[in-house]
Formats: structure tokens, C-alpha cells, sequence
């Protein structure tokens, strides 16, 4: 991780990969509807290798394991909590195996996703605390086993999830990103990504940031959120930014393209994270290797 925070430091932009689970079922599979794409590495591994490599191919210097929606209490839900532990190391192994596959010269890294993220995006089937901090707990160890570079903690959206899931993380020792998800409320206020209560995003921010992170961003919001999201965090986190919205519209268990922002048009807005201070970029839902390419490409003092 030393290289990573050297480019970081040296003002290097540093390229992050785009959705999995989407660029999953842009590609024909079918989503589970309790635990999305958490259950994919079951019954399509080859598939997600192949599309880790796409986006290496395409520029991205830090991949993301496909455990987003893989924590014990998700796959619970979808009849895999017996699963769950060797679904999370499978997933390291695959991100792992195509970044050493990969034959390129630069340094690629690879990171373990923890989540917001609850079946079947349902409220009542949130964890209570005692279910919540034992499945975080379980997970961070198996990615930490699995040999990933660094953590990130996604889509934290209020101070309660984000406690549990980022204390966890925290436990292992590993390098901690934090990613917030944010949306803006009918007043303009910068709130929690969730629909549940209207919680400030700061709130979340300070509780996240009592677990040292060496970095923070705002990533699983919307395009149109993400820059007052950004500066609602840099209020408060002066260190490493990263920004890695979303695009499109998702209803579950399907992510609609119909609205996905252009990649030139993508492009002209990551020059405005840039121009914040953000120096790791990518993208989230909806975001294909073609995005993760046009950034490459189109943005200043990228170092291939």
C-alpha cells in the first residue's frame, strides 16, 4: 500500500473500478432478490474474473472484490449463510487471480467491499446490533484471510450501520477506506442515502471518522449528489478523497440503464472532483469498463 499512498500523496489520479453487480447483469445474469449479486460467485465465478479483467484492462489500478451484498446476515436471506464464508474468500481469490493474470506494469490492488447493504432492500430485515456486529465481524476476517489490500467500507449512509460495519473493518488491522452515500433532501440538505430517516450525512461522517480511515469519499449516490456530497465531507475530512457515484436507477433486484450518464459526459464531471481535491476515481452502478476507460483517457495527470 506504500506505492498507493506514494501516487496519492504525489498528487497522482488513481483509477478505481466500475459496478460489478451491474456489469454482472448488463452481461445476462440473473440478480437473486434478496442478495443480488452477493450470490453470483456461487454460479459464476469465470464470468466475474472476467469482468475484474475488463476493468483492469481498462485502466483501473484498485479492483473491488465482489462482496458488497455478501455479509453473513445478506446471504442468510437468500440461503447461503452456510456459504458465506467461502463465497467471501472465493471472491478475494477471483479479484486476486485477475490482478496477478493481468501482465500489466503498473501497480493494481486489490480491495474488500463491507456494506450497507440489507436483503432484499427491505427495512424489516435489517440485523438487530448482536446480528449486525457478529456478521461484520465474520466477514472482515474472511476478507482480511483472503488476502485483500485494503477494506472499504461502501455505502454508509446512517451513523447505526456504519458503526457496526465500519468497527469491524477497523478490527483487522488493514488500510480502511470509507465511502458515504448520500442524497439531497426537498430543502437541499445533504442527508443519508436511505429513505428510512432523514439523517444529515455529517452525522454519519463523525462516527465513521473515529476509526481512523486513510481515506473518505463519496461513492452509491447519484451523479447530481455526489459534488454537494463531496463538499459536505471535505467539511469535515481533510485527507485522501475518492468519488465513485452511480448512474441509472435501480429497483430491486434490476439496475435500469436507461438513464446512464454518457462516459464523455462522466469525464467532464470527474474533472470536477479533481478540481475538489478527490485523486482516486471510478464508478459505481451502471458504470462499465467503458467509463473506468474514458477516465483514463480523458483525465489529467493519470499515470498509466
Amino acid at each position: 500500500m506504500s506505492a498507493l499512498n506514494d501516487r496519492l500523496d504525489t498528487g497522482d489520479i488513481i483509477l478505481i473500478d466500475g459496478g460489478m453487480g451491474t456489469e454482472l447483469e448488463r452481461r445476462g445474469v440473473v440478480m437473486d432478490d434478496q442478495a443480488w449479486a452477493g450470490a453470483a460467485m456461487r454460479d459464476q465465478p469465470d464470468l466475474i474474473k472476467e469482468i475484474h479483467r475488463d476493468f483492469i484492462d481498462a485502466g483501473a489500478d484498485i479492483i473491488i472484490a465482489n462482496t458488497y451484498a455478501a455479509a453473513p446476515h445478506v446471504l442468510e436471506h437468500a440461503g447461503l449463510a452456510g456459504e458465506a464464508g467461502a463465497l467471501n474468500l472465493l471472491a478475494c481469490r477471483l479479484a486476486r487471480e485477475a490482478a496477478d493474470e493481468a501482465g500489466v506494469v503498473r501497480d493494481l490492488y486489490v480491495a474488500g467491499s463491507m456494506s450497507s447493504f440489507r436483503a432484499g432492500l427491505e427495512v424489516d430485515k435489517l440485523p438487530s446490533e448482536k446480528e449486525a456486529r457478529a456478521s461484520y465481524h465474520e466477514q472482515a476476517m474472511r476478507l482480511a484471510e483472503g488476502g485483500v489490500d485494503l477494506l472499504i467500507a461502501e455505502m454508509m449512509l446512517d451513523p447505526v450501520i456504519t458503526e457496526y460495519c465500519v468497527s469491524a473493518a477497523a478490527e483487522t488491522g488493514l488500510p480502511l477506506w470509507i465511502g458515504f452515500s448520500a442524497r439531497l433532501g426537498d430543502d437541499g440538505r445533504v442527508l443519508g442515502f436511505h429513505k428510512y430517516a432523514d439523517d444529515p450525512l455529517e452525522e454519519t461522517i463523525k462516527v465513521a471518522l473515529a476509526y481512523n480511515p486513510e481515506a473518505c469519499g463519496i461513492m452509491h449516490s447519484d451523479v447530481a449528489d455526489t459534488v454537494p456530497a463531496l463538499e459536505c465531507l471535505k467539511q469535515h475530512w481533510q485527507g485522501t478523497l475518492f468519488a465513485y457515484p452511480h448512474s441509472g436507477e435501480f429497483i430491486m433486484p434490476n439496475w435500469q440503464f436507461d438513464t446512464v450518464i454518457s462516459t464523455g459526459d462522466y469525464v467532464v464531471e470527474a474533472k470536477r472532483y479533481i478540481d475538489m481535491g478527490v485523486h482516486a476515481i471510478g464508478g459505481c452502478c451502471g458504470m462499465g469498463p467503458d467509463h473506468i476507460r474514458a477516465l483514463k483517457d480523458g483525465l489529467p495527470g493519470f499515470v498509466v
